[in-house]
């Protein structure tokens, strides 16, 4: 018997599922959205407190999309009443000539439409930032619009205007299986309720390998764990950074959290399963961040202050699927964002809202469509 009917149900209540159930309940449509863990939680990849929002994308389609997400946020920002973005520009360099991701952004800042930005080389870079210590082969793009999404704000922030626009939040809730059927689906969890509703979202993060093969899906999806670390600073970067050094990004964001305390990390990590995440090593990260730290960052000590933890979930490309399942229409799903899905989560649920409601019946973009990894086989 079930437990309930609704329009839409939400399985996730990540930056992506919140996104969705958000944009769903915004629409006036009846929305059930379901969470595998007690509520707030930091065992997947929306919690912390800061998230580096960009348009400097080597993907032209990305930073045109990024427009929209900015759009999102403060529209958010305004009906919330809380700051959530906090502009502090970013800078994305690397020492090496010719450095592919470097032509990428800027390649990419050419191709869209009303962006600005600037380039530093050599003894411009060096006057610019002083406290960088960098070759003078060093190539810098500024991007003056990145900055800071402050992200558990963000996320508490679209879960409640959710449910002020009248979604239903269920924490704690395990899914063991979803059947679908034409005009509906069921899903079912191992506490024996089963909620039902016209088509189902599926935004399990690094936990969507298992779910996805309940409707018929197997996709190529990795989750990786991503060792979070702050470090004392005297004197730095006030920018979000991307440094790209031997063919890895070191990212990193201004003291917003931790007084003195500047976020850098590796986008970088070893393979994991995520219900065992801390058990995997990372001290290699870890000595190669201090060694990037010791030899170019002087402003900042080479010594972990802060160690935290997240998962990403990667495809191949590192591009997100965003995408109804093959012969499925009501069942939609949105996995593998690579660690770079938080600044898009409401641009997300607004594409997902428009699949899960058969506005879309399927993804339009090949980018972000389920067909590049099937390759015309399913499991269905």
């Amino acid at each position: 018997m079930s437990s309930g009917h609704f329009d839409h149900i939400v399985i996730g209540a990540g930056i992506n599922g919140s996104s969705a159930a958000y944009q769903l309940a915004r629409r006036g449509t009846k929305v059930l959205l379901l969470e595998k863990f007690p509520l707030p939680h930091s065992r997947g990849s929306s919690h912390g407190q800061s998230r580096i929002i960009r348009k400097a994308y080597p993907d032209p389609f990305f930073s045109n999309l990024m427009k929209d997400a900015y759009a999102e946020w403060h529209h958010i920002e305004k009906v919330y009443g809380v700051q959530l973005i906090k502009e502090t520009g970013l800078l994305c360099f690397s020492e090496e000539k010719e450095n592919k991701f470097m032509k990428k952004v800027i390649k990419s800042f050419d191709e869209t439409p009303g962006s600005s930005y600037e380039i530093y080389k050599g003894q411009d870079f060096h006057q610019k930032f002083p406290y960088l210590k960098l070759q003078d082969s060093v190539e810098a793009c500024f991007d003056p619009t990145g900055g800071v999404l402050m992200a558990d704000k963000a996320l508490r922030a679209v879960q409640d205007l959710a449910v002020s626009y009248g979604a239903k939040i269920v924490d704690g809730f395990d899914v063991e299986d979803i059947k679908s059927f034409q005009n509906f689906v069921q899903v079912f969890g191992h506490d024996g309720r089963m909620y039902t509703a016209n088509s189902v979202v599926l935004c399990p993060g690094p936990w969507a390998g298992e779910l996805l093969t309940r409707v018929g899906v197997k996709l190529p999806l990795q989750p990786i764990k991503i060792p979070v670390y702050y470090w004392k600073t005297r004197n730095f970067l006030p920018h979000t950074f991307i440094f790209d050094t031997e063919g890895r990004h070191v990212y990193g964001l201004p003291s917003l959290e931790y007084p003195n305390l500047t976020k850098i990390c590796l986008h970088d990590g070893p393979l994991i399963e995520p219900d065992s995440r801390d058990s995997a090593p990372t001290d290699h990260l870890k000595l190669f961040i201090e060694n990037v730290i010791r030899n170019k960052f002087p402003g900042v000590d080479p010594v972990v202050s802060v160690e935290e933890s997240c998962i990403y979930t990667m495809t191949p490309d590192e591009n997100p699927v965003i995408d109804t399942v093959p012969g499925k229409e009501n069942v939609v799903i949105a996995v593998g964002f690579s660690g770079t899905g938080f600044k898009l989560g409401p641009v997300t649920g607004n594409m997902l809202a428009d699949m899960a409601m058969g506005i879309k019946t399927r993804q339009e973009v090949d980018l972000l469509s389920i067909n590049r990894f099937l390759a015309g086989k399913s499991n269905l």
